[in-house]
């Protein structure tokens, strides 16, 4: 069986994928790049960059979840009111060893719910997901009232807005959530188990994996992932807007299928994922310098979405 879960991690729809999205990545920047002369500048590729370690964070832990044959669409709301929870830490004037684990073990709490929902009642993840969203929305306005949390204190932002001999803080960010995230999925049983229920559900149970178990940790993880990105989004803004997290779920998925994972699960690349993610945000911004609207930016990535999907359906298709 060990053999079978690696190959399914790298079969060659993903590796096509990713290269796939690497060349029209770098024919969006040539584009973008030909129309502004501010694109390739080291100002706007480093605010680019900090505008993706929240989404990227994610986006790691959508990649676990998505291989699992899962989905989670409150994602944004769990990043909503963890963000919310250390903004009103720090208002309490609690210090940063307290306001830390505040937000990751919120994030965490509230993926470990949605986990425990879907594995006890199996009711689908999409709907699932989706009433906890609105929960989580509804939250947000009752704790903040509608109005911003500001004036945060910028203790952390070096998480984001440092540098560490020249390099972005963030790519350490990225770095070290991917590289955890790659040893999880490669180089553990649980990594293991998880390919193996996105596989075949019914053959991993078979096989002895416990199936509801490992789907609550995988959610409870993905929730961890939104809690971290929460602290970077605060880290970053030093605020919480009544709209945090609006888009970011949707966002996640886009980026992770265009990567290369696959909707029905077993499949699935963190590398690409990240392509994913750098696609998104470099056509936000190349959008915003040419002065195209940014309406467009959603015509681009939903077209790439229903492409690649369509592919997928196509090739499982053709296989079976």
């Amino acid at each position: 069986m060990e053999n079978t879960l690696k190959k399914s991690v790298s079969r060659p729809i993903t590796v096509g994928r990713e290269g796939l999205l690497l060349i029209t990545l770098i024919i969006l920047c040539i584009v973008f790049a030909s129309q502004s002369e501010f694109f390739l500048s080291s100002r706007n590729l480093t605010t680019v960059l900090r505008n993706s370690v929240d989404l990227s964070v994610i986006c790691a832990g959508m990649t676990i979840i998505i291989i699992l044959g899962g989905i989670d669409v409150s994602v944004g709301g769990i990043l909503a009111v963890s963000a919310v929870m250390i903004g009103r830490a720090y208002q309490y004037g609690m210090p940063d060893i307290i306001v830390i684990p505040i937000g990751l073990l919120t994030g965490a709490a509230l993926g470990y719910g949605n986990g425990l929902l879907i594995a006890k009642t199996r009711v689908p993840p999409i709907v699932a997901t989706l009433g906890s969203m609105y929960i989580f929305t509804a939250t947000l306005f009752i704790v903040i009232g509608g109005v911003w949390i500001s004036g945060l204190p910028n203790s952390l932002s070096f998480l984001v807005l440092g540098s560490f001999a020249g390099i972005p803080s963030g790519v350490f960010v990225i770095a070290v959530v991917y590289g955890g995230s790659w040893t999880i999925l490669r180089r553990t049983p649980w990594g293991q188990r998880v390919v193996a229920i996105g596989c075949d559900e019914k053959s991993a149970q078979l096989a002895g994996i416990s199936v509801e178990r490992t789907k609550i940790q995988a959610y409870a993880l993905l929730g961890l992932f939104a809690g971290v990105a929460a602290l970077l989004y605060v880290a970053r803004l030093r605020n919480v807007e009544v709209n945090i997290g609006t888009n970011i779920a949707l966002e996640a998925i886009a980026a992770t299928i265009l990567g290369g994972a696959n909707i029905r699960g077993g499949v699935g690349s963190l590398l690409g994922a990240l392509l994913g993610v750098i696609f998104i945000k470099i056509t936000q911004n190349g959008l915003v310098l040419i002065g195209v609207s940014s309406l467009w930016e959603t015509v681009v990535i939903g077209g790439l979405l229903i492409a690649v999907l369509a592919i997928d359906a196509f090739e499982t298709r053709r296989t079976s």
